[in-house]
């Protein structure tokens, strides 16, 4: 019974799943690993999965927080791409130097406070929307946000805005 609830629980996620640890993460054998990992975590803890309704927000959770410890502990930079394409009134080179810089800090943030500015600035969830996924209240996200702030501004040597 539980296999076949993995097996749905696959199919049915699993490329979302991929993409978002892609995302994470920046490789793509590194995303097929942490997809891979994250069902064989789902796995082990199967018979306490909340049912399908919370089911994507749960695996997500599952998958950011191995993404994110991945990324920590690698502290990889991110490759160079070759060929960006240009596009009128944006400075490409600026703009991945922006999406590094944002990875590397989220990286070395506390995990509870990478995790949150990940859905939050990275993914584009709204504040709302990371407390639900997280099962968190709003306050704490905007707490946890508030630190990532402080802990991006520590890193680059100048004081909070």
């Amino acid at each position: 019974m539980s296999e076949d609830r993995l097996h749905t629980l696959y199919r049915t996620y699993g490329p979302s799943l991929y993409a978002r640890c892609r995302q994470i993460l920046g490789d793509d054998a590194a995303a097929a690993d942490a997809t891979q990992e994250t069902f064989l975590r789902l796995h082990r803890q199967l018979e306490r999965a909340p049912d399908a309704q919370h089911a994507l927000a749960w695996i997500y959770r599952v998958a950011t927080n191995y993404c994110l410890n991945q990324a920590r502990d690698r502290h990889r930079r991110a490759l160079p791409v070759a060929d960006v394409p240009d596009v009128p009134g944006l400075d490409s080179e600026r703009l991945l130097e922006d999406r590094d810089l944002a990875r590397r800090l989220i990286a070395t943030a506390p995990p509870k406070v990478a995790e949150v500015a990940w859905l939050h600035l990275a993914d584009g969830m709204t504040q709302d929307e990371v407390a639900q996924v997280l099962g968190i209240s709003r306050r704490t996200v905007v707490n946890r946000l508030a630190d990532f702030h402080r802990h991006a501004h520590a890193l680059a040597g100048r004081p909070p805005a």
